[in-house]
């Protein structure tokens, strides 16, 4: 495939933190529909370019698809004959390359939630940019936790600026109503794969309440996950962190959090 329009598509995967593997020929013998090639292939199939087409193609996208989930590059060999409909009789092998970016995580608020969220996340490889209208020796250390700390004056003008990629997380753990409500909006405008905010249910239906006023659609609100995290139990920030790294983990995965004794 063109080299330039492979490289594009691995910066827009990239910049979304999607994975993807790419599938290059590193081996070719006898009659085989080509002696090089690349494709790139994501985690639900989809593929750009070729490694010559036909069912041993086919196959190598299902074990790029493999590789992708259990984040493994790997050699594959096939061999092209009647059993698998190719009648070239020669044989290839492939190197299938899987790369995984770190999936972007935009957190709005550092307090002792968004402290604690930000260790979590890191553990959990998440790639955090840290907005906040605090000053810095208000937030303290928790800076120092952040991959990039970007300081604004306001929630929702800051958030507008930012460019942020469709398959981010924004999580936001303001410390009042009315920065959770600017953080909101503005985030709402965004193509997040996951957008969560913390609070009560009180607190949410009275900024749900605010945001529908300024033409919010149920819909648009319905999307969001608040109260953010899972039901695991739990009071302490560091408990609260978990719980929302494991809700943008199932987001990320397509994963329902069940217990896996009972699937």
């Amino acid at each position: 495939m063109n080299p330039k329009k492979l490289l594009e598509e691995q910066l827009k995967l990239e910049e979304a933190g999607r994975p993807y593997a790419v599938i290059t020929i590193i081996r070719a013998n006898g009659a085989v529909p080509r002696k090089s090639g690349k494709m790139l292939v994501t985690a639900d199939g989809n593929s750009i370019g070729t490694i010559g087409g036909g069912s041993s193609e086919l196959l190598a996208i299902q074990d790029a698809q493999a590789c992708i989930r259990y984040g493994e590059n790997a050699v594959k060999d096939y061999v092209l004959n009647s059993e698998n409909g190719m009648v070239c009789g020669g044989d290839f092998s492939v190197f299938i390359e899987v790369e995984n970016p770190r999936p972007r995580l935009l957190l709005c608020g550092a307090g002792h939630v968004g402290t604690a969220l930000m260790k979590a996340a890191h553990l959990a490889g998440f790639d955090i940019t840290l907005v906040d209208t605090r000053a810095e020796d208000q937030i303290g250390d928790a800076i120092l936790l952040a991959d990039t700390y970007v300081p604004v004056e306001d929630f929702y003008k800051g958030i507008m600026a930012l460019t942020i990629p469709a398959g981010a997380f924004i999580v936001i753990t303001t410390y009042g109503h009315r920065f959770d409500k600017e953080a909101l909006a503005a985030a709402l405008t965004k193509k997040a794969a996951y957008l969560g905010m913390i609070g009560s249910r009180k607190k949410i239906a009275a900024v749900y309440e605010k945001l529908r006023s300024e033409g919010f659609t149920h819909e648009q609100l319905e999307a969001v996950y608040a109260p953010i995290g899972m039901d695991i139990g739990g009071e302490t920030p560091e408990e609260i962190a978990i719980s929302i790294v494991a809700e943008m983990l199932a987001v990320k995965y397509k994963r329902s959090g069940a217990h896996l004794k009972d699937l």
